[in-house]
């Protein structure tokens, strides 16, 4: 019995390692992008969802990208550990995913309001020549 008890205790902890692993590298990918494109990082907080950034506005181009880095992060790195680590290949395949889907706070949303955004303001240009 005891033994069952120290081996689902063991499972947990490397489980929560896995997926706080692939949360931390998913908004590391944020950061990196975030800087790459000249937008400044305010904070990177914890809250009851996870990790998340705050960062100065930026352009729906370089919203976008930032929105997508987490993401693209995570498919990066289920890729690069497939063969060695499928259990955190699949943490980054469960976080890509549920990061992608366009819902409420996501990353996803995120990307699609930019998307939307630059698609009106691309029709504007359009109508005023």
């Amino acid at each position: 019995m005891n033994y069952l008890l120290t081996h689902w205790l063991i499972s947990l902890a490397g489980t929560l390692f896995l997926g706080l692993s692939a949360m931390v590298l998913h908004e590391f990918g944020h950061i990196v992008t975030s800087l790459m494109v000249g937008i400044r990082v305010k904070s990177i907080g914890l809250c009851m969802k996870g990790m998340y950034i705050v960062r100065e506005a930026g352009s729906p181009a370089k919203n976008m990208l930032v929105s997508l880095a987490g993401p693209m992060t995570n498919v990066a790195l289920i890729f690069l550990f497939w063969n060695t680590s499928s259990s955190f290949a699949l943490a980054n395949l469960c976080l890509a995913i549920c990061n992608l889907a366009p819902v409420k706070g996501s990353d996803g949303e995120r990307a699609l309001l930019c998307y939307e955004q630059m698609q009106r303001e691309s029709s504007l240009e359009t109508q005023a020549h």
